[in-house]
């Protein structure tokens, strides 16, 4: 296991998964451009062929220009369409195989004198295979090359006009030469790799300080600057989405300061992370945002909520913030911990994001004012089925217009 590990450069399967999603796109253009650069090189080697091995050129032009320079060009086409990985670095592979055995057939079929030199053209195929433009990636360049190195091998053994100090000169020249290109080759791998990996830690990094920068340190919730990058993705929207409902709950503590004056700023501040929790809980989806607004202020953004619907949450989150028992013991007011909500609605067509805040704002405030611990406006009584004007009671009978809201650009209850 251990051996198998240091010959390999995968990563594990995560992270393997992770870096050809990040570089398959540029490998692709790289193995494209580079069979694109190497069909004119390729067929240079016909002056090998015309000088070395006269006697076989017309059977070299024949493999060069009706096999081997189409299967290079089909090849770059197919890798340019982004196929999946394997199917990339096989069809890569195959191009230099396709090379060597155009060599081979020709030194096979040789009887030409010179030929003993003919067969160094293999030098600069593995070159070009494990350390030039085309580079393997290596467990195929590790492959390719020792299929080479058994097709070449089986040629020259075959050569009787070879002696034996000239074959033994060929194989270890060639042999010596894929030693030397694969070790190049794995390491050019390992520190792309390497490479890779502290470019995806730099990554990670840099999301993790995006990400703290964008949460409340105490409670977790998103902060004012994660909340300003929503509402302006929100009212940026396309048209169709500009009429959509966006609710907004604004959330007050009740007495918080007298909690804190009572028991602590540790209590205090563990008061804060147990309303956040709550508030966490009450998200249906991704796209509702928890926001710690200021202090002991909390906002829930909810976007694609009537306001029925949302009046109903925040009334949820009230009774369970009141069940949490925290003591908080108020004279004339309640002795645990209660919290007071205000709830707007509009679509983004009718209203601005600053508008709608304080709209729930507006909403809070007409909370507190009517004895906190209650969510404003009250709960739905009715819906008007033809204006679509929501309409409501009051424990206080104040109208709209008491919390200051204008009624003909969002929706509010008494």
């Amino acid at each position: 296991m251990a051996a198998r590990k240091r010959s390999s450069t995968a990563f594990p399967s995560e992270i393997e998964k992770q870096f050809e999603a990040d570089t398959h796109i540029k490998r692709c253009k790289r193995l494209t451009t580079g069979l694109l650069v190497s069909a004119p090189l390729y067929n240079l080697f016909l002056l090998a062929d015309w000088l070395l091995v006269p006697d076989v050129v017309h059977l070299a032009v024949w493999l060069h220009l009706a096999i081997v320079t189409p299967w290079m060009l089909a090849a770059a086409l197919i890798i340019s369409r982004r196929p999946r990985p394997f199917i990339r670095e096989c069809l890569a592979a195959s191009v230099p195989l396709a090379i060597i055995l155009q060599i081979d057939v020709g030194f096979a079929f040789t009887s030409s004198p010179a030929a003993a030199h003919y067969q160094y053209v293999v030098i600069p195929t593995l070159l070009y295979t494990n350390v030039s433009l085309h580079r393997l990636q290596f467990v195929f360049a590790r492959a390719v090359t020792a299929l080479v190195l058994a097709l070449h091998l089986s040629v020259v053994l075959r050569a009787d006009y070879l002696s034996a100090p000239v074959a033994v000169t060929i194989i270890v020249q060639i042999g010596i030469c894929a030693y030397i290109t694969l070790v190049a080759n794995y390491t050019m791998e390992r520190d792309l790799r390497r490479a890779y990996l502290f470019s995806l830690r730099d990554r990670l990094r840099h999301a993790e300080a995006d990400a703290a920068s964008r949460r409340d340190a105490l409670t977790g919730l998103a902060n004012r600057f994660e909340l300003d990058e929503e509402l302006r993705r929100i009212w940026s929207a396309s048209a169709d989405l500009m009429e959509v409902p966006i609710s907004v709950v604004m959330v007050d503590i009740d007495h918080f300061k007298r909690l804190n004056d009572q028991y602590g700023h540790s209590t205090g501040d563990l008061c804060l992370k147990r309303v956040a929790a709550l508030l966490t809980t009450a998200l249906r989806c991704k796209e509702d945002v928890a926001v710690r607004y200021g202090g002991e202020e909390f906002m829930l953004l909810l976007p694609g909520v009537e306001i029925m619907e949302a009046v109903r949450t925040a009334e949820r989150v009230r009774r369970s913030i009141e069940s949490l028992a925290i003591p908080n013991h108020n004279p004339g007011f309640s002795s645990v911990v209660t919290a007071s909500f205000g709830v707007a609605t509009s679509a983004p067509l009718s209203l601005s994001s600053a508008e709608l805040i304080a709209a729930a704002d507006q909403a809070l405030y007409a909370a507190k004012r009517n004895g906190r611990n209650q969510v404003w406006p009250p709960f739905v009584q009715r819906m008007s089925e033809h204006s679509g004007v929501l309409t409501g009671s009051s424990r206080s009978g104040s109208s709209a217009a008491s919390t200051g809201s204008p009624p003909n650009k969002f929706s509010s209850l008494d």
